[in-house]
């Protein structure tokens, strides 16, 4: 994955998807949310029908009707090299622990964790937090590769930069701003955009199988 970078500062911003669990049916209803999946790309019908929780800024949901056979294509841009872009997955209940399912840095993936596949399954009912971390280092430092299990909202790197003191203080300072709001979202064509403060952005899809693809 190409990412292109923008000079200034970015700080740390918090994004947390949340996934509706789903009634037992062979099929989803027919809502406006489910007709929603109208473009047509790649073997795919596309949604861009995510919605931003109106008193908790920071919280995204997919469309009403996804869950269980959709998938979600996200697509970093701008990350400048003191930023990260982190996907987890809630394990607890409370989301106090959270599982890395994905995470990006200026170059791309993070490791060490093989990624076979820019598309994300989506489970009906689980909690996903997607949010972004700064951490300044001197030079052109960068991690490269992240701790799977972890704490929600937490950014915490492996590899052997943490040996040196400085970056272990630059953690500490990130760790205590935390997170922030995202500055603006809207829909460009068939892509949801979170755009954060100082520029950088993230483009998402919910996908799922286009009917058409597999008819006769």
């Amino acid at each position: 994955m190409n990412t292109h970078r923008i000079p200034g500062v970015v700080w740390a911003v918090a994004l947390a998807v949340q996934l509706l669990p789903l009634t037992a049916r062979a099929e989803p209803p027919v809502d406006a949310a489910c007709q929603s999946f109208t473009a047509h790309h790649g073997g795919y019908r596309i949604s861009a029908a995510f919605t931003v929780d109106a008193e908790r800024h920071a919280v995204i949901s997919p469309p009403d009707c996804a869950g269980g056979s959709e998938l979600l294509w996200i697509r970093p841009l701008r990350l400048n090299t003191d930023e990260y872009l982190i996907m987890q997955q809630c394990t607890t209940a409370d989301c106090s622990k959270a599982q890395v399912v994905r995470a990006w840095n200026s170059r791309g993936t993070m490791g060490p964790y093989p990624v076979l596949s820019d598309k994300i399954p989506i489970e009906s009912g689980v909690r996903y937090l997607l949010w972004m971390q700064r951490v300044p280092l001197p030079g052109t430092r960068s991690f490269s590769q992240i701790d799977r299990e972890g704490t929600a909202l937490v950014f915490s790197p492996v590899g052997q930069p943490l040996q040196l003191g400085f970056v272990q203080q630059a953690l500490t300072a990130a760790r205590q701003r935390g997170p922030t709001r995202v500055k603006r979202t809207e829909q460009k064509g068939s892509s949801y955009v979170a755009t954060f403060r100082g520029g950088s952005s993230v483009w998402m899809q919910a996908l799922r199988g286009d009917d058409r693809a597999s008819a006769p």
